[in-house]
């Protein structure tokens, strides 16, 4: 995670990249202090190896009092991080051409009580319980990267009915505990509609969460979706084509199988070290349905979704099965669509969780949020660099406007 093996002349590009970059993902600090903390903590994520502390990332300056200053910036200065998340989505979505937001839950293991937001709960990926921070990140993704643009954080009942906590981290009033599913729902809404993106349908995978709140809590604020679902999801063939017949009750997966032998062969889109090599060809299927959840929408009964099913390898088994509310677009392109998930999984393995996204030991609710906001513009950046020495990575276009006015020296 760093530009040590770059030429000079590749480093001089890197810092000049790195300068506009700052100066649009940065524009909405107004003090020039603020810009340069930004820009500083950025270069620690990006260079320092391991864990990324508050004192490792002002090492990178010889000046005295750098670390107070820089723990401040994060931790208590007023900067408004949706701003700086909004400019930073609105570059990506001019340089990466994306076709999907991927809403992913994710825990973050911690030490102690005192980590705003943390608990102790079951965790279904581990199989035990474990002290941790629940979060939602919402990722911009094409069919070659991903980025993460926007982060909530989950907050259980235990911090949000405790005066004492939420004045200690500085929670504000608004704050609620909210589910997985209705976080989910509320912050892809804030993007969808109010963050000047163009519409994009939100992939998620549902399989640990409770499906059918989903569902109605995407259809009720009007959310296209495409939802990965366990093989055992309970559907009813609504095509009276459908060999099984309509309005019999069968496992999504099973109905799957059944289809795999009549649908066409589709190239799997999947990185390359997250399949076989030469990249392995799908079955996709798909079939009109009725599932067992309601949606916000339909009061007589439950709405007709899509569901979208692919099948590896020469024994054609259903490897993956979606549900979805977009009846406008052909199956092929619900594929590439519902694989933009194993994308953003990739990238957060590969890129963001080694920038820190773990890291954060502050206690309050403010710098946790500047501290993911900080972790998403170095992630950005580097994928972005990553590109322009592999032109493999991003489809050729037109290079983001950049306002040189407004563009800042590196730290």
């Amino acid at each position: 995670m760093s530009v040590s093996s770059f030429t000079s002349e590749q480093e001089n590009a890197a810092s000049e990249f790195f300068a506009r970059f700052c100066g649009i993902v940065f524009s909405s600090l107004k003090r020039r202090d603020q810009r340069r903390w930004a820009r500083l903590y950025i270069r620690g994520l990006l260079s320092i190896e391991g864990r990324k502390t508050m004192r490792g990332i002002a090492s990178l300056e010889a000046e005295p009092a750098v670390e107070q200053s820089l723990q401040q910036f994060i931790s208590q200065s007023p900067w408004g991080w949706i701003s700086v998340r909004r400019a930073l989505a609105g570059y990506l979505e001019q340089a990466i051409r994306p076709i999907a937001l991927v809403a992913e839950p994710l825990v973050i293991p911690k030490s102690g009580d005192h980590s705003v937001g943390v608990e102790r709960r079951f965790v279904q990926k581990l199989g035990r319980l474990a002290n941790c921070q629940q979060v939602v990140g919402v990722w911009l993704a094409s069919e070659q990267a991903a980025f993460p643009i926007d982060w909530r954080l989950i907050l259980p009942e235990s911090w949000t009915d405790d005066p004492g906590r939420r004045r200690r981290a500085g929670i504000p009033d608004e704050e609620v505990s909210l589910t997985v599913e209705e976080c989910a729902a509320e912050v892809v809404t804030s993007i969808v509609h109010g963050w000047g993106l163009k519409p994009r349908p939100v992939v998620m995978d549902a399989r640990e969460i409770d499906l059918g709140r989903l569902i109605y809590e995407l259809s009720a604020r009007q959310v296209p979706f495409v939802l990965r679902v366990n093989d055992s999801v309970p559907v009813s063939p609504s095509d009276p084509r459908i060999p099984m017949g309509m309005g019999r009750r069968i496992e999504a997966g099973r109905l799957v199988d059944a289809l795999r032998d009549v649908n066409r062969i589709v190239e799997s889109r999947r990185p390359p070290s997250m399949g076989a090599t030469p990249a392995p060809q799908s079955v996709v299927v798909a079939a009109r349905v009725h599932t067992p959840f309601h949606s916000a929408t339909a009061q007589d009964e439950p709405p007709a979704l899509t569901l979208l099913g692919a099948c590896l390898g020469p024994e054609r088994r259903s490897v993956a099965v979606w549900l979805s509310n977009i009846t406008t677009l052909p199956p092929t392109t619900l594929l590439r669509l519902a694989e933009t998930a194993e994308r953003v999984a990739w990238d957060r393995a590969g890129v963001t969780h080694r920038l820190g996204l773990r890291d954060f030991e502050g206690r309050s609710f403010r710098g946790w949020h500047h501290h993911v906001t900080l972790v998403s513009a170095a992630h950005a950046f580097w994928m972005l660099l990553s590109g322009a020495r592999d032109h493999r990575l991003f489809p050729p276009g037109p290079t983001p406007a950049v306002p040189t006015a407004q563009t800042p020296r590196t730290a």
